[in-house]
């Protein structure tokens, strides 16, 4: 599942099936966070990203087939990472300390799938790896998000944002 020979994702070895229809979940995260980054400098260039401690998960579903099954509706998942970034047309080059956080919601229901990403950089980024901090922000997004099931099935998309090519 390596997009980069850079980037290191081998904390999640053994923890793949927690990212539930994600295609390609760390060429997610690279393009997310690589995203995310050129939000605050342009030209930013995400050179690799290095993933450390244990990740955490959590998962939401509601009950089928009469209580006998669950459907994943949301889950999420942060990681701490060092992201190494260039700039400034690559003559400058950083390290970051960061938390990532990627929450997903409507996943049982294809083609209305959303997702919200959080970075926690510097600082900020050891406070921030928390259960409490990663709880609260994946239920807040948990209640932005619920809908009621739908009758049907969810129309084909078109025009789908960038990320939803992740998805299977």
């Amino acid at each position: 599942m390596q997009t980069n020979p850079a980037d290191d994702f081998g904390v999640f070895a053994g923890s793949e099936h927690m990212f539930f229809g994600l295609r390609d979940p760390f060429a997610l995260v690279r393009a997310e966070t690589e995203a995310g980054l050129r939000q605050q400098v342009a030209d930013t260039a995400l050179d690799a990203i290095k993933t450390f401690d244990t990740p955490k998960f959590l998962t939401l579903g509601r009950n089928i087939s009469g209580g006998k099954k669950i459907l994943v509706t949301h889950f999420g998942f942060c990681v701490r990472a060092e992201l190494h970034v260039s700039y400034a047309g690559g003559s400058k080059h950083e390290m970051i300390d960061a938390t990532l956080t990627f929450l997903f919601a409507n996943v049982e229901r294809r083609g209305t799938e959303q997702c919200r990403t959080s970075f926690d950089l510097h600082a900020e980024a050891q406070q921030h790896f928390t259960d409490d901090v990663f709880r609260q922000r994946f239920l807040a997004y948990r209640l932005e998000t619920v809908e009621e099931p739908p009758d049907k099935e969810a129309p084909d998309p078109s025009g789908r944002k960038p990320w939803w090519k992740f998805w299977r």
